[in-house]
């Protein structure tokens, strides 16, 4: 359940603003802007390993999206991608990857096997030691305080009965993606009753979370 922000517009809690950062995006690294930033963030990703979280995405690692993902990567350079899915695996080690990529799906799903798994402390750590956390759509979602927005506002399914709906609240932004105008409307409902400032994001555009300063990236 949402309780009303009281930071500034402006505010970012973060809890580990001096550590690793959080690229939240709608589609990952589809559009240029969101991966030339990536670039610009990893000096050598021949050397940086990644962890793609297919666990809300239908079909997990044979997803069309989970495989544009891994191209995308190879073609940046990465060479060490790792498929995860944490319904399966839910005790993975993070500690050897420097970079997190959370695919989309459902996000109540997402959250129910991620809560599961603890995968929140194993982001925390992972932060700690200044990791790169990428979030496409639910997986950018799910970092914020609560996933009410996904139940409310062009809502997913609610397939795994979840009725905690708490994020993992590593920021405090409650991030909107693949946003369009025709969506506006609900948006600025949900600010109102909640009392709450949604971050709007379309396909092309992503969040930069770095040092606790947010950047938007378009």
């Amino acid at each position: 359940m949402l309780t009303e922000q009281k930071s500034g517009e402006n505010s970012i809690q973060y809890l580990y603003m001096n550590n690793g950062i959080l690229l939240l995006t709608s589609t990952g690294l589809s559009g240029k802007a969101v991966s030339d930033k990536l670039k610009s963030i990893v000096s050598d990703p021949k050397n940086s390993s990644v962890a793609i979280i297919t666990t809300a995405a239908e079909g997990k690692e044979n997803n069309k999206y989970s495989q544009l993902a891994k191209k995308q990567l190879e073609e940046m350079g990465f060479v060490r991608i790792d498929f995860v899915d944490l319904e399966r695996d839910p005790n993975k080690d993070f500690s050897f990857y420097g970079i997190i990529y959370v695919c989309g799906g459902n996000t109540f799903k997402l959250l129910k096997f991620t809560r599961e798994a603890d995968f929140k402390t194993s982001v925390e750590n992972f932060l700690k030691r200044k990791g790169i956390y990428i979030g496409v759509s639910a997986g950018s979602i799910i970092v914020g305080p609560s996933i009410q927005i996904t139940a409310e506002i062009k809502p997913d399914k609610n397939e795994v009965g979840l009725k905690d709906l708490t994020g993992f609240g590593i920021t405090d932004l409650i991030i909107m993606p693949h946003y369009s105008l025709e969506m506006e409307g609900g948006i600025v409902a949900f600010e109102n009753k909640y009392g709450v400032k949604v971050e709007r994001i379309n396909n092309s555009q992503a969040i930069l979370i770095e040092n606790g300063q947010k950047t938007l990236i378009e």
